[in-house]
């Protein structure tokens, strides 16, 4: 399994192609591109994309690094408000990017809508939501880039007049997934989304099975969407064993991503080079427990 990093690790330190090297010094062999991170960066500006793009593409070459995976960008995808329409049309560009670096699989939220959550609204709103993946589906097979829908959390849909977050849960991914039924649509298992939903996870894990193509491993208290590294937050946190666990049963292999930010905002640069490997030290130790069990 490779050990990979979501490339927002370096933002407000260095250009993603400088840190590159540094992932790969450390023992990381697989990269992440979080487009919802570098918005401001030109990967979906015509010429100047493609240039960037060869950029990234050559720095990754050349220290031996694989894409495993990418975050489109975030947007609520039933709202006409700014800055939503912009950042929806930035889907197709996203995947052209993918396509260009090799990416496999892009992860994509899945989003609700205004309503009570019962039984005739939560399936308008898996309708509405299979609608929508669908419609990328031209793009993705152009491209050769798969779409793994990712489980968020309840408290994310305060905003959008709902008391629960569609695709929270691994049952209604499942049905999503297997509405669509497209070998590009698949899931993305966020560990900290999990945990602040107080799921147990190997369930969670094995019940979506083959499904399950790429991760978010970060680490919470329950309480908020910290993005930490595993074992950041004591016996408040992740149950590591349960993770591990159901990756095994669902047969997982792909990539342990993570994404932890927040991990490395404010480590001084002297250590900077440090903590990255002691993600891979934590890294390999949660791996070999999914291989050895």
């Amino acid at each position: 399994m490779r050990i990979a990093t979501s490339l927002n690790v370096f933002l407000n330190r260095c250009e993603p192609e400088a840190g590159i090297p540094r992932l790969a010094a450390a023992g990381f062999d697989g990269l992440d591109f979080n487009f919802c991170d570098l918005l401001e960066q030109p990967w979906h500006d015509g010429p100047a994309a493609d240039r960037w793009l060869e950029k990234l593409a050559a720095a990754a070459s050349k220290a031996g690094m694989s894409w495993v995976q990418a975050h489109g960008p975030m947007f609520n995808m039933f709202s006409a408000e700014a800055p939503n329409p912009a950042r929806m049309a930035l889907v197709e560009p996203c995947l052209r990017a993918c396509g260009r670096l090799g990416v496999p699989w892009m992860v994509h939220h899945p989003d609700v809508f205004a309503g009570p959550f019962d039984a005739a609204h939560r399936m308008a709103v898996r309708e509405r939501n299979a609608a929508y993946f669908r419609a990328l589906l031209p793009a993705c097979e152009k491209h050769g880039v798969g779409i793994a829908i990712e489980n968020i959390f309840d408290s994310a849909a305060s905003g959008r007049g709902c008391p629960r977050f569609y695709g929270a849960v691994p049952d209604e991914l499942c049905e999503l997934i297997d509405a669509i039924d497209h070998p590009l649509v698949g899931a993305c298992w966020d560990t900290g989304h999990a945990r602040l939903m107080g799921l147990e996870q190997r369930t969670a894990l094995s019940t979506l099975g083959k499904r399950l193509k790429v991760v978010h491993v970060q680490e919470n208290d329950g309480k908020g969407d910290d993005h930490m590294l595993p074992f950041a937050n004591g016996r408040g946190g992740v149950d590591w064993e349960a993770v591990t666990a159901g990756m095994r049963a669902a047969g997982f292999a792909h990539a342990w991503t993570f994404e932890v930010a927040r991990a490395f905002q404010t480590v001084p640069e002297e250590l900077f080079d440090a903590q990255l490997r002691w993600a891979v030290d934590v890294a390999r130790h949660l791996i070999a427990r999914v291989e050895r069990g």
